[in-house]
């Protein structure tokens, strides 16, 4: 297990969650972009300097890291393959912006952008992680609560699965030093797909999550080849309403509310977690919203993290459903979008059941979830950070 805190700097965040409102911030509202995974779609100012920072991996190797600080001044970029610990200075900047070169491309690379004196930096890194097998793995740091302050990046990773992973995937997976992978993919979807390919000696939980029966009437559809029987079993908002019944399980079944408890309460133990299901939207899109609203994380943001997966599953997504309609199986794939992508509906209607059920969301983490007060408080000093 690695520490990603100080014990004083643990103790500050602690103090600062336990304070709540006392703590001043400055919440100045910038643009959230919905539609790109490497953005950081929260930047409402934080408690330093740089308020937001933004990295992106390029496709030539480069990485261009962005910045909006509180007064113009010469900034120091860092970079680090440990999140931790930084070193590295990369260059400097007078203005909001710096291109890094020469960064070994198999490394999972941090950036710290610190203003000239005694203040502290803001660290960022890109959004995703880069795998080829995985469009959909990215790391869930960056985003601002609402006390300003910081939910870490490489703690926490999200991802579609990883049976396809390449050595090079492996290797990247490597970089990032995660303690546990959770999978929450059924015994039925792993023999189908394969099993995660990670690092060696990293401990996997399975965590199994039903799809309730949506397996099956996708492979009935489409086994059919018949496309009155297709838009019989998914058309006219069918497969949609097939999706919102499944994230109503999320909240409502006790054996699935368990399997999100098990990872909340290993990241509060301290433990750097990478979960996935199949695609990596569904799943394990609910456990991102629960994680970052668990912590703070404004409703805004968590939908936009959520909706992310659209963007980085679109052109895996096109491809499927164009050998669908070349292979003959469907004269029309469109059917297949609401399984292949994600709905704000879906998430809509998530949280309405926990509002439905529980009252609150408060509520739903301690009945549901099983997360008291302590747990949670845990939580948030693990992932957060000034």
């Amino acid at each position: 297990m690695r520490i990603r805190t100080t014990r004083l700097a643990t103790i500050a965040v602690t103090a600062a969650l336990t304070l709540g409102g006392s703590v001043a911030v400055t919440t100045s509202q910038a643009t959230a972009d919905a539609g790109n995974s490497e953005a950081n779609v929260s930047a409402r100012g934080g408690l330093g300097i740089v308020t937001s920072a933004s990295a992106v991996a390029n496709a030539d190797g480069t990485y261009t890291i962005t910045w909006t600080d509180r007064w113009p001044g010469p900034m120091r970029v860092y970079a680090s393959t440990d999140v931790d610990r930084f070193t590295r200075l990369v260059g400097t900047a007078d203005g909001n912006s710096l291109t890094v070169s020469g960064l070994d491309p198999a490394q999972r690379w941090y950036f710290n952008v610190t203003p000239a004196g005694p203040f502290v930096g803001v660290v960022t890194a890109p959004r995703s992680l880069g795998l080829r097998s995985a469009p959909n793995a990215r790391d869930i740091g960056g985003y601002r609560t609402d006390w300003g302050l910081s939910v870490k990046y490489g703690q926490v990773f999200r991802t579609d699965a990883l049976g396809k992973a390449s050595d090079a995937d492996v290797a990247r997976l490597a970089s990032l030093g995660v303690d546990e992978s959770a999978d929450f993919r059924t015994d039925t979807e792993i023999a189908g797909n394969g099993a995660n390919k990670l690092p060696a000696g990293t401990p996997i939980k399975n965590l199994p999550i039903a799809d309730g029966n949506l397996t099956n009437i996708t492979n009935a559809a489409v086994g059919s080849r018949d496309p009155i029987k297709q838009q019989e079993l998914l058309g006219d908002g069918k497969a949609a309403a097939a999706l919102e019944n499944i994230y109503r399980g999320f909240v409502d079944d006790p054996a699935q509310r368990a399997q999100f408890t098990t990872v909340l309460r290993d990241i509060a133990d301290g433990k750097s977690v990478i979960y996935n299901c199949t695609a990596g939207k569904d799943r394990t899109g609910w456990m991102t919203a629960i994680i970052l609203k668990a912590v703070g994380v404004d409703d805004a943001t968590v939908y936009a993290d959520y909706l992310a997966s659209n963007d980085n599953l679109r052109a895996r997504n096109e491809g499927t459903k164009a050998g669908l309609k070349a292979a003959g199986l469907m004269q029309d794939p469109t059917l297949m979008d609401p399984l292949l992508y994600v709905q704000k509906s879906y998430l809509d209607t998530a949280f309405t059941q926990v509002q439905k059920k529980y009252g609150s969301f408060d509520d739903y983490l301690r009945k549901g979830l099983n997360i008291d007060p302590i747990t949670e408080l845990k939580l948030r000093a693990q992932l957060l950070t000034f």
